[in-house]
Formats: structure tokens, C-alpha cells, sequence
């Protein structure tokens, strides 16, 4: 079964796209925001504007701070009742949450759509929401710091160690193979990190069979499992698939935190993650 984290992930990248808001309209700088998502949540900590946040999902846990706000339900399941009696001057949500623009445009309440299929989406996102609430100058720094460690990172080249990053699931045993194909954020980190993804085609995930992660033969597997423990010995769990480098040469690890499946203004530790793998396998 897929940890409650990583589904929120999925959840997140389907939704997390599609057309842009529909309230173009001039206002005031909000001073309650509700947020209705995670990567929300945390960008709005991240730019300093934590203490204007009146609501969050029943995910956002992070920060510590963030668990002590009123929850306004989850993905599918939003308490409405709930949000209109927080009174909230602006609503924050992702782009794909057709349903929830609709009952906020009838509601009356203001809203701000963002995205997040990429490192472009989160930067522009940490934008917005900045400058829609006034923090205009930690948008500038925040997005500078981000910049300036990307930048340090060198680019996927002709001979980049083959990748397969697995996410869901338990890391001690492994029944199905979901795999991050090349059409989502992880890829990105992947390949400014230095690594090449064994999954192609142009989707976000893609279920593998044993046969067919042997076939990818990856040089390394990232397992993505935050919210478990990591196996002592990743390795044992793939013996069954002895074929690939990665299990023969024991180079399978696995990341736990909760910051590689939440995608806010915390990727940058998921690519810190991904480099430094890659430079241990070098």
C-alpha cells in the first residue's frame, strides 16, 4: 500500500497543473489565508507570513507551527463550512482544483491558484504568493537562494549514472515498482543533480514490472518512502532482481523524509539529496 504521504504527492503533481486562476482582479494585501495544500502551507512559512495562515489541510504539518492552525479538511474532502467561518480574505490553492474555484467564486472569497510540475512552477508560485501578500522583498530572497544553489549543481551529461527512483510502498520489501518517469519535478532534480532517468516516455509515474526494472538496468535506485524506516540493508529487498548494477554493486538508497514528496520551497533538500547520492556513486 502507498504511504498516506507519497499518495499526497501523486495527488499533488495531477492537481498541482491546468488553467489559470480566474479572479484577476486588484486587492488588498490578505491578512487571513487559508491554505489548501502542503507546498502551500510551507511557502507561506517560508516567506515569513506565517503568522497571517487562519487555516490548513489536515496534511500540513509542517512547520511545527503549522499543525496548530484550524483544519479545513483534505484533497477531495474540504470543509467549506469550516473555511467560511475562518473569514479568510484569501484562499491559496493549486491550479487543477477546478471545483474548489467554482465554490470559492460563488462563495464570494478571493483565491490565488498556483502550480507545481516544476522548479519554474515552485519558484513562480513562491512569487505570487509574495507578492500577493506583500512580501515582496523575501520573495527576492528566497528565490535568490534558491537560484544560487541550483547553480551550483552541474548538468546531466553523456555519461550521467542511470537512475530509476521508485517512490511508495515499503523499502524493506517490494511488491510493485512505481517509478517517476521524465514529466515531473523529481526528474528535474534528477538531472541538475547529474543523473539521467532509466524511465522514459512522457509521463509522471509509470508502474515497472520486476522484468522490466531488470530490462532499465539502473546504475542506482532512489527509493522515495518518507513516513518509514529505512531498511539496514536496502539491498536484501531486490535480491530477487540480482541482474540490475544497483543491486549487485549496493547502490539502492532510501530517503525518508517527508520533504522528497511535498513539493514547496523544501526541494531544494531533495536535490541536495539526489547530488550527494550521485557523488557517493561516482
Amino acid at each position: 500500500m502507498m504511504p498516506r504521504t507519497l499518495f499526497l504527492f501523486v495527488i499533488i503533481c495531477l492537481v498541482g497543473c491546468g488553467k489559470q486562476e480566474t479572479q484577476p482582479r486588484e486587492a488588498s494585501v490578505p491578512e487571513r489565508i487559508i491554505s489548501l495544500a502542503p507546498d502551500i502551507t510551507e511557502t507561506v512559512h517560508a516567506l515569513g507570513l506565517g503568522d497571517k495562515l487562519m487555516g490548513a489541510t489536515t496534511y500540513c504539518t509542517y512547520p511545527d507551527a503549522a499543525k496548530t492552525v484550524p483544519r479545513v479538511g483534505g484533497f477531495g474532502q474540504f470543509n467549506f463550512e469550516a473555511i467560511v467561518t475562518l473569514k479568510p480574505d484569501l484562499v491559496i490553492l493549486h491550479e487543477g482544483y477546478e471545483n474548489e474555484k467554482s465554490r470559492l467564486d460563488g462563495l464570494g472569497i478571493r483565491y490565488l491558484a498556483t502550480k507545481t510540475r516544476s522548479v519554474a512552477d515552485i519558484t513562480e508560485s513562491i512569487r505570487k504568493v509574495g507578492m500577493a501578500c506583500g512580501a515582496e522583498a523575501e520573495v527576492e530572497k528566497r528565490i535568490g537562494e534558491i537560484n544560487a544553489r541550483i547553480a551550483g549543481y552541474r548538468k546531466t551529461s553523456g555519461d550521467a549514472p542511470r537512475v530509476l527512483i521508485t517512490f511508495g510502498g515499503d523499502a524493506s520489501s517490494i511488491d510493485q515498482i512505481h517509478a517517476f518517469g521524465t514529466e515531473c519535478l523529481h526528474n528535474e532534480l534528477l538531472e541538475i543533480a547529474g543523473g539521467k532517468n532509466v524511465v522514459e516516455g512522457h509521463l509522471p509515474f509509470s508502474t515497472l514490472s520486476k522484468e522490466a526494472a531488470i530490462r532499465l538496468n539502473p546504475d542506482i535506485i532512489i527509493q522515495l518512502a518518507p513516513g518509514t524506516e529505512a531498511p539496514a540493508d536496502p539491498t536484501k529487498a531486490w535480491q530477487g532482481m540480482a541482474g540490475i548494477n544497483a543491486v549487485k554493486n549496493h547502490r539502492i538508497h532510501v530517503l525518508t523524509g517527508d520533504h522528497t514528496c511535498i513539493p514547496g520551497p523544501r526541494f531544494i533538500q531533495t536535490l541536495d539529496d539526489f547530488a550527494e547520492i550521485i557523488r557517493q556513486n561516482d
